[in-house]
């Protein structure tokens, strides 16, 4: 969760992905002895979605509405937002999940409702979850719904090219396919959960759940952080993030060296919280196609395989709130608080444009785009409006 905001904001760590939930169902065995083997891969849907990281959000229309969803494999099972509680029929039951924040929520569970991500029906996933994501709003920019999470996932195979802004969903074949890349089998316990191995500084192996509902690069959990960076000479950020968990002090370093298979990547920025993630940006430097009825993940090098990794470069934590671009939190001794803004501020322009004619990851990605570049503002403090420019500052 983190790199801008557009990591941290998080859905950064967690998107409400209950990553792991402790609740399990009937449905993947039973997906699974449905399927034959198939001679060559059917498309099944698909969608445009936001190119480069960006939140993967897909259309899923129910009760002949259309609300977008948050394509996410780190939540195990569906859920819909609390608004639709009284239209998914009975209560079947509760269950207690945990965030990667250690924090214990408890939903409830129904069953999977008459509803369609294109021509795929979310009812064959069995049953769902409900619970409130309203917040998700804040952080993404968008009017989200709901997620996709792996009990509906786990009857097809996904592919999607981050560099064309595509999302297929593909009728699965069974054993590998080498046209889809490099092949990665999890090596998890549970079909509803995508791990691959990763190896630290040629020596620290560890276990990555492959999460597209984390934003950021990856996360690292305190016994992998520490021994990756050491309490000593290390150069580490402390960072405040807003968290569906609430907000939240957490670390980040580059990690000089990490080696995924075949592939090795530099100066990479991981968070320090638990569980080990690789999250959208690091998935986005690839093709990816997810084979989730096999428990395969196949990566290609894509156009950004070696692009940057950079954080926030203002100290500014944004969102989203009634119509206001909100400051929510200044880093001490950022360029942002050297520039006299502080938190509860609101932004009503950025270089000459209305800040809410831009979308947040569009901010986010300008506020690190270049250090040492100058970024006008207006603010308004009570009913006070105030000029304030801020010059870009790489700090780790």
């Amino acid at each position: 969760m983190s790199e801008g905001e557009k990591y941290k904001l998080l859905r950064a760590f967690l998107i409400l992905s209950f990553c792991i939930f402790f609740f399990q169902t009937g449905t993947t065995t039973e997906a699974r002895a449905n399927y034959s083997k198939f001679s060559e891969p059917k498309v099944l849907a698909e969608f445009l979605v936001a190119k480069g990281g960006d939140p993967i959000l897909l259309p899923v229309t129910f009760q002949h509405s259309d609300y977008l969803f948050l394509f996410d494999t780190g939540s195990t099972h569906m859920v819909f937002d609390t608004s639709f509680r009284n239209d998914l029929g009975q209560l079947r039951g509760t269950a207690t999940v945990v965030t990667p924040q250690d924090k214990k929520v408890t939903v409830e569970c129904y069953d999977a409702p008459e509803a369609f991500l294109g021509p795929l029906n979310i009812k064959e996933c069995g049953n769902v979850l409900c619970a409130e994501i309203e917040e998700l709003d804040l952080i993404e920019d968008e009017r989200i719904s709901g997620i996709i999470g792996m009990n509906f996932l786990i009857r097809y195979a996904v592919q999607i090219d981050f560099d064309g802004g595509i999302l297929t969903f593909l009728q699965p074949l069974t054993g590998e396919n080498p046209n889809w890349g490099e092949a990665f089998a999890s090596n998890h316990n549970s079909p509803l959960v995508l791990q691959v191995q990763g190896n630290i500084l040629d020596d620290i192996e560890a276990d990555f759940t492959v999460d597209t509902g984390c934003l950021a690069t990856g996360t690292l959990d305190r016994s992998v952080f520490r021994k990756v960076v050491p309490e000593e000479g290390a150069k580490t950020l402390v960072v405040r993030v807003k968290t569906l968990a609430g907000i939240l002090d957490t670390r980040e370093a580059r990690i000089e060296e990490l080696s995924v298979g075949p592939f090795e990547y530099d100066g990479l920025i991981f968070e320090e919280c638990s569980p080990n993630l690789l999250g959208l940006s690091f998935l986005s430097r690839h093709a990816v196609t997810f084979d989730f009825f096999n428990g395969i993940i196949y990566l290609e090098q894509g156009r950004e395989f070696r692009k940057n990794d950079e954080r926030d470069m203002s100290g500014l934590r944004l969102v989203r709130y009634s119509n206001k671009t909100l400051i929510y939190a200044v880093e001490p001794d950022s360029p942002a608080y050297k520039a006299g803004i502080r938190a509860g501020d609101v932004i009503t322009r950025v270089r000459n444009r209305n800040a809410l004619s831009y979308q947040l990851w569009e901010l986010r990605a300008l506020l690190k785009s270049k250090a040492g570049r100058a970024i006008p503002m207006t603010i308004k403090r009570g009913g006070d409006a105030k000029k304030a420019s801020l010059q870009l500052e790489r700090k780790l």
